[in-house]
């Protein structure tokens, strides 16, 4: 039952994040206007953001491919002074990528029913991210370009493997066959990457702002332990994951 909800809750994923984030600029601005006099003289700010991620495995193992995920999420950050800040952010973040995989009787050690097997498969992260960054801006006419640089956690809460399999089997017949299945427990629970990006800050009220940013995540730690393409273990690599991501979202 666990399962079947979170499957359900990821297929409405992006609907999810649509009414996220009108919901957030709603209330946000509702609670800026409220709080306008109080606030005026903090050097704290505010905002979410949401966006399309485009990922793939490094290539400690042959045979990856990029696939598309998407982001959301909010940030707090501290203005040390008009140009630096620092800024902690809590995303859902969608990553991974695609692998080929090639399995042989000679490769297994046993006879089998088919002589080769080809499993092209595309892996899901389901994450929770949260970057740690410094901020560097420069006023550009009314509007601000600045960069960000910094460390990030990922806390995988779930996977999965979609996956097309072509079998050619020993009496010469070929089968491909489509499937689905969870892979959590094949993924790192926890893996660290850097994170560097720049984006624009338009004006658009008092105060507020729409922001428009370009990001790279590099992954330090492995995501995939062991992976082989092959099958076996005496070939086998552990897999980073690598991102860019382009987001779009509202500052306060």
């Amino acid at each position: 039952m666990e399962q079947l909800f979170l499957k359900l809750l990821l297929k409405q994923k992006l609907k999810f994040i649509l009414l996220f984030g009108v919901t957030f600029i709603l209330f946000s601005g509702n609670s800026y206007a409220q709080d306008a006099d109080n606030s005026s003289g903090l050097d704290i700010y505010y905002g979410g953001r949401f966006g399309t991620t485009v990922s793939q495995f490094t290539n400690e193992q042959p045979h990856t491919n990029v696939t598309q995920g998407i982001t959301a999420g909010g940030f707090i950050g501290y203005n040390i002074n008009e140009k630096i800040a620092v800024q902690l952010e809590i995303n859902y973040f969608e990553e991974g990528g695609q692998l080929l995989d090639f399995e042989t009787q000679a490769d297994l050690g046993y006879d089998t029913w088919y002589t080769t097997k080809a499993d092209n498969q595309k892996l899901t992260l389901h994450n929770i991210d949260i970057p740690l960054l410094v901020k560097y801006a420069i006023p550009l006419g009314a509007a601000k370009v600045y960069a960000v640089l910094g460390a990030d956690l990922a806390i995988n809460f779930y996977a999965n493997n979609s996956h097309e399999t072509t079998v050619y089997a020993d009496d010469g017949n070929i089968t491909t066959y489509n499937g689905d299945e969870e892979f959590t427990s094949n993924i790192e629970r926890y893996s660290f990457g850097a994170t560097g990006g720049a984006g624009f800050e338009i004006p658009v009220l008092t105060n507020n702002y729409i922001l428009i940013e370009a990001r790279y995540k590099y992954g330090i730690t492995p995501v995939y332990k062991g992976y082989s393409y092959r099958g076996i273990p005496q070939i086998n690599g552990d897999l980073r994951n690598n991102t860019m991501y382009i987001t779009i979202g509202f500052g306060f």
